[in-house]
């Protein structure tokens, strides 16, 4: 995982971009800061970037709005009362609320969703960036108001205002906080997280979008905040930068203590200062002048505001990484967020992965956990009674089998990695992964078939089968693991897709009498009578096994009986017509094999080309799902291009649907 000092991006003007300074200003930063995440653009080989993709809506948009309608509300009470004069009683009620619930909505939204995935402090860093667009106007606004009172006390009035309206904004989140704490069964430092508290101490954060390296823009900030002449004491901090360039040169004592402290001599003096104390010892040196320079008053000032400015640059450094993410129709456009906070003005427009999920911080899920992907999933077959014959056979055949077993695995996962698929869960003896090609699948799932009949060549001692099920289906991703920095995110894919690929790997339906006759059997019943009882089933099942098919050594078809027997590859009408639409290849060919007939396709990878074979099965009725379009898939490469015909100008769906009908009026 990339450090979280090297995502950052500047300008940094105090900041000392290190993983040292940033302990420095957070010391427990791996469990309080959000780690950007990366953000694919819609080439999705391309370098991603890093930040949080936050969907830009009316309601995130009306947010903003009534915060700033709140705060000139505030301000015209803190003007009245300075005043003695009158002012709207219900314009400012209407505010609060009006805002107040807005707030709330995505408070709740970001508590109850975060699960440790940090979304109070991404969606506090999102706001505050508005909240300090609308304070930083305040003096403006006072002087359009009133043009002698804005001179004299509109700095004043900013910070006066600010202090009033944070208090009021984190008691209700408290209130909030505390309120949701026994529905979530979470700690209340989870839900509202520490560095919220840390950005409200900090005035900067909320109250200033830039501070550039003279801290021009901070006079609003000395006058009204800490009392100073702001101009003053910028210019004595450019003597004291003149007179300490001066003397790095002349002094070497200087020169030496400024190398023990890991400064490097070739920076510019200016940046010095930026370390923590270093003005401090300046300031004790004897041709220290503190009528021309800072005096000790100052000296103080400078080192505490140096603080506030580091946090406040790391933390500007985090909100420049968010992302304001616009739907338009099917395509997602990113563009960085404004300075002053404003949507729709920010940095150039790119289009992103329709992968991306960005925040919606409006909405209850805050991430909308329902995903679109191609799914696969392998299975063993008959691997539970492998492993129990393997037990009657000794400690080191079990030890080789299952180290050919491992080896078998990691071979699978290098060739999935190898085609982008994405491993999301081992399930004992096979492995789901998810894909947003459905191209890639397909070839991941004939190399499986190859690799496994590899290795049976070497003996690999599970050699009962090997089932593989592809499918495009809807999933629900349910997070597991949300850690600190160093640590990565893990979800749990559940939901539809998952069950419907379990359903077609393991196919028969006859599974279900022998979880019966298991049941009866753990419960006490003799076997020999259980066995009898469901002897007549049993026969009956046997009666409609297809010879024809089961000769081959992989094969799959759909029974008398409407079941699915999957000792192949299978896939769903849902993924074979995605397939045909991903244009993922020019030729398509009739493939005869006996009675079967089936339609391949060459797919072209990078040094060379896998030929697939897809035919329909027909409809199958599995357990808890509706009745399901199946489709047969094979390597077509263990028939050579002798058995090929061409065929061309007709959709791949539409030949795969009509070499089956053709099929059907053959049996009649």
């Amino acid at each position: 995982m990339v450090p979280l000092f090297q995502l950052l991006t500047g300008p940094f003007s105090f900041l000392i971009k290190s993983p040292e300074e940033i302990r420095r200003v957070v010391p427990d930063w791996e469990k309080s800061l959000p780690p950007p995440q990366q953000i694919y653009l819609e080439d999705e080989s391309a370098t991603p970037m890093y930040g949080f993709p936050v969907l830009s809506s009316p309601e995130l948009a009306a947010l903003d709005k009534a915060f700033e309608r709140y705060v000139i509300q505030e301000e015209e009470v803190e003007l009245a009362v300075q005043q003695r004069s009158a002012f709207d009683t219900s314009a400012y009620q209407g505010a609060w609320e009006h805002y107040r619930l807005l707030l709330v909505r995505a408070g709740e939204n970001v508590a109850t969703a975060s699960f440790g995935r940090h979304y109070p402090t991404i969606f506090w860093l999102w706001h505050s960036l508005g909240m300090a667009r609308v304070f930083k106007d305040t003096p403006k606004r006072m002087l359009r108001r009133d043009l002698t009172y804005g001179r004299s006390h509109g700095d004043e009035l900013k910070y006066r205002v600010y202090h009033k309206v944070m208090d009021r904004l984190l008691q209700l989140t408290y209130d909030l906080v505390q309120h949701l704490s026994s529905d979530t069964e979470e700690a209340e430092e989870q839900l509202f997280p520490s560095l919220v508290s840390r950005m409200r101490d900090n005035v900067l954060i909320f109250t200033e979008d830039h501070v550039s390296s003279n801290m021009g823009e901070l006079g609003s900030y000395f006058s009204g905040c800490l009392h100073l002449d702001g101009r003053d004491f910028r210019s004595r901090l450019v003597r004291v930068i003149d007179w300490y360039a001066r003397e790095l040169k002349s002094d070497p004592e200087l020169a030496s203590v400024a190398t023990l402290l890991g400064i490097d001599r070739l920076e510019e003096p200016r940046s010095h200062l930026n370390r923590s104390g270093f003005l401090t010892y300046l300031s004790s040196r004897s041709r220290y002048d503190s009528r021309e320079l800072l005096d000790a008053r100052q000296v103080q000032v400078w080192e505490s505001l140096l603080v506030k400015l580091k946090e406040f640059e790391l933390m500007h450094a985090l909100r420049r990484a968010m992302i304001q993410v616009d739907r338009m129709g099917e395509v997602l456009v990113g563009r960085e967020r404004s300075p002053g906070g404003r949507a729709g003005s920010g940095g150039e427009a790119r289009r992103l992965s329709l992968s991306t999920r960005p925040l919606d911080f409006m909405a209850p899920w805050v991430v909308d956990p329902l995903v679109s992907r191609f799914g696969l999933i392998y299975d063993i077959s008959e691997f539970t009674e492998t492993v129990t014959m393997l037990r009657r056979s000794g400690q080191l055949e079990q030890d080789r089998s299952f180290r050919m077993l491992f080896r078998f695995q990691r071979k699978i996962n290098r060739i999935a990695s190898q085609h982008r698929a994405k491993l999301e869960k081992y399930l004992g003896d096979g492995a789901f992964y998810s894909s947003r090609e459905a191209r890639q699948l397909l070839v991941i799932a004939i190399q499986i078939q190859r690799a496994y009949r590899e290795a049976l060549g070497k003996g690999f001692p599970f050699c009962k089968g090997l089932r593989i099920a592809l499918n495009h289906g809807q999933y629900r991703l349910l997070p597991i693991q949300i850690g600190a920095q160093s640590e990565s995110e893990r979800y749990e894919f559940f939901g539809h897709g998952v069950v419907e690929l379990t359903r077609l790997t393991t196919g028969k339906s006859t599974r279900e009498i022998e979880e019966i006759k298991n049941l009866l059997i753990t419960n006490g019943y003799p076997e020999s009578t259980v066995n009898r009882f469901f002897a007549p089933m049993t026969r009956h099942n046997v009666d409609v096994v297809d010879k024809r098919e089961e000769a081959r050594a992989f094969h799959a078809y759909i029974n008398q009986n409407g079941s699915l027997v999957n000792e192949g590859i299978v896939a769903t009408w849902d993924f074979v017509s995605r397939l045909a639409k991903e244009n993922a290849f020019h030729r398509v060919f009739r493939l005869i094999d006996g009675p079967r007939t089936y339609i391949a396709v060459k797919l072209d990878l990078h040094a060379s080309s896998v030929l697939v074979g897809i035919r329909k099965l027909g409809v199958a009725q599995l357990k808890g799902l509706d009745r399901l379009p199946i489709y047969e898939v094979v390597d077509a490469a263990i028939w050579g291009d002798a058995t090929l015909m061409e065929l061309r100008g007709v959709q791949l769906v539409e030949l795969i649907e009509r070499e089956f009908n053709a099929g059907l009026r053959g049996e009649a």
